[in-house]
């Protein structure tokens, strides 16, 4: 759909079939997925913590490796994998009062969470200079790589926000 360039109004607009919601620019969406680093950190440590408590039998630079890089990469994986799918929103999202949606209104699927929060983020940090992430700063739906490759949008969940507005389908499964 296309972007509406209105800067004031009601978060959320139902006119007939189409739902008017509000994206979410680059800073806000940075502050959110500094939030999820910091969740998914801690709470890393705190898992591999209690499953080895002695550490791992190995040299202290491999466990720097599978502690620090590994072992947070694939639970990080799952974090935003499951929080995404059965909430719409990880908890730094939650904090700031954002929310992922599918550009064609439907619910999140498997494959679209799949396709934007692990293919997405692979091409988003490739490389390890995420420079993907930046652009939301200049895509002019302010979707990143990840929402791009998933179809989605992140918007703001019910606040009356500033910013640019999108139309999506309304919910047909809502309709039934």
């Amino acid at each position: 759909m296309d972007i509406i360039n209105e800067h004031s109004g009601h978060q959320l607009m139902e006119s007939g079939n189409v739902i008017t919601l509000r994206v979410v620019g680059f800073w806000t969406r940075f502050f959110a997925f500094i939030i999820d680093l910091l969740v998914i950190a801690m709470s890393s440590q705190i898992f591999f913590r209690l499953v080895w408590p002695s550490g791992l039998e190995t040299t202290s630079i491999k466990s720097f490796i599978l502690i620090n890089s590994l072992f947070p990469g694939i639970w990080g994986s799952l974090y935003f994998v499951l929080m995404t799918m059965y909430f719409g929103q990880t908890l730094g999202k939650m904090i700031l009062g954002i929310k992922v949606v599918r550009k064609d209104g439907h619910p999140l699927s498997w494959l679209t969470v799949i396709m934007r929060e692990v293919a997405g983020r692979i091409l988003a940090q490739l490389l390890g200079t995420y420079l993907g992430y930046l652009v939301c700063a200049f895509h002019p739906r302010k979707q990143g790589l990840s929402d791009i490759l998933g179809d989605t949008y992140v918007v703001y969940a019910g606040a009356n926000k500033l910013g640019r507005l999108v139309q999506i389908p309304a919910d047909p499964a809502a309709a039934k």
